[in-house]
């Protein structure tokens, strides 16, 4: 299924069984992909920063060193696709999105984490969502 926000409304649209086109129309407020943006120094501290997750819902940050389609194989999001790759991918912390889907997280990033990408995976449903792709400084 493909998205697409406008200011005031979702379009979401699949090709059904039958090979017609179908598309569905959502407030924004009920749908929104999340964002994710970095602040610090690498090596050192690191702040994440997100806005438009779904609120209180278990979510990840997945950690690559290179940019890809990274499909998650399986759990709760298995079938998912990442804008990760596959070299040195990992989940890098597990949080909750908080009561309004905004927040930070603080970490330290190692020398080897410098110049790497983390995405934000938020469970809602399969597959999950994702945020954009943010390269660490």
């Amino acid at each position: 299924m493909k998205s697409r926000s406008m200011s005031r409304i979702r379009v979401q649209m699949r090709i059904a069984a039958s090979g017609l086109l179908m598309a569905f129309v959502a407030p924004a407020s009920f749908a929104s992909d999340p964002a994710i943006s970095l602040m610090g120094d690498c090596p050192g501290q690191v702040e994440v920063r997100w806005s438009g997750a779904t609120a209180s819902r278990i979510a990840v940050l997945c950690f690559s060193q290179e940019l890809g389609d990274y499909l998650l194989p399986g759990g709760p999001c298995g079938g998912t696709l990442l804008g990760l790759g596959s070299r040195g991918i990992r989940v890098a912390r597990y949080f909750r999105t908080g009561p309004n889907g905004e927040g930070a997280i603080r970490g330290h990033a190692a020398p080897i984490a410098c110049g790497g990408y983390l995405q934000m995976v938020v469970v809602d449903a399969s597959p999950c969502t994702t945020s954009n792709v943010a390269q660490i400084p």
